[in-house]
């Protein structure tokens, strides 16, 4: 049992300290988490910041990136003992031109993985309440879906995150706006994106923070998890994109039905940014241990 998208307080929409995440997990039964801090540069649209002992710290600063690393490994250290191994992780805000943005240790960072993820369109953020419809009053149902799979593709083609997260996101409230069309804007793209992927070695999350807010599919919904896998995706993760320990671990029994329903051989762990596919039967037995 997995959990690779966990928000401690560093993220800044974020409550609890790390080591309340870490007793969540074991509580959760979980053997593996990762912590995926938000990474957010586009400074016309976000609060570039992250807090660092209380303190509000700029994103571009090297001393949050040294400060979390230290974090992460000392409860990796701890926590070995009681069978949960912690993983360091960010979360990757993508938008055009993120590359640009970036701060200097990121690249030097040795990050266990790194998630990236689309929220802006224009600068303006479709997973948040009260934002989301600015965004899409300016675009039809067609121009929203090559907007987002646009940014979604080039993104990948940077070659610095290896999973996409909640890759419908824009169904959080999309379906408010423009109806059940929603549920097909990626279609026409899905094709492009798989060659892409496969080309990048890149894989995505089945993330469950969807299904606490009322939705009954997690994202992307089982549909898109299915047509992955018959384009030849392998690699694939569960999060549940906590950002409280009361989260962590919510819905993963259902994520991992569903790709394992969908044909996936396993769900895919990482070390150092490689990823390995953990086989079911293997799984099973993490889970009756």
């Amino acid at each position: 049992m997995l959990d690779y998208h966990i928000h401690p307080n560093f993220s800044i929409d974020a409550d609890g300290e790390m080591e309340e995440f870490c007793q969540a997990a074991l509580d959760a039964g979980l053997k593996e988490i990762a912590f995926t801090t938000h990474l957010d540069t586009d400074r016309v649209a976000e609060e570039c910041y992250v807090n660092v002992r209380g303190q509000r710290v700029d994103i571009s600063s090297s001393k949050w990136f040294e400060e979390y690393e230290i974090s992460v490994r000392l409860l990796e250290d701890r926590y070995r003992d009681q069978n949960l191994r912690v993983l360091l992780g960010v979360e990757l805000d993508c938008y055009p031109h993120v590359e640009d943005a970036l701060p200097e240790r990121f690249y030097s960072t040795d990050f266990d993985l790194i998630i990236g993820s689309v929220h802006l369109i224009d600068h303006i953020a479709i997973s948040a309440h009260g934002r989301a419809e600015e965004a899409f009053r300016k675009y039809s149902i067609d121009a929203l879906g090559e907007k987002y799979y646009s940014i979604l593709m080039d993104s990948i083609d940077l070659e610095i995150f290896d999973v996409l997260a909640h890759i419908d996101l824009y169904r959080r409230y999309g379906e408010l706006y423009y109806g059940e069309s929603i549920h097909d804007l990626w279609q026409p793209y899905l094709n492009e994106l798989a060659k892409k992927m496969l080309s990048k070695g890149v894989g995505f999350e089945v993330n469950t923070s969807s299904l606490r807010r009322g939705m009954q599919q997690p994202m992307p919904e089982e549909r898109i998890i299915r047509a992955l896998k018959n384009e030849g995706i392998e690699l694939a993760t569960v999060g549940s994109d906590a950002h409280s320990p009361h989260d962590v671990g919510k819905g993963i029994d259902k994520a991992l039905d569903l790709l394992k329903s969908s044909g996936f051989s396993g769900p895919s762990i990482f070390r150092r940014r490689k990823a390995t596919i953990t086989q079911w039967s293997n799984l099973v037995k993490e889970k009756q241990n």
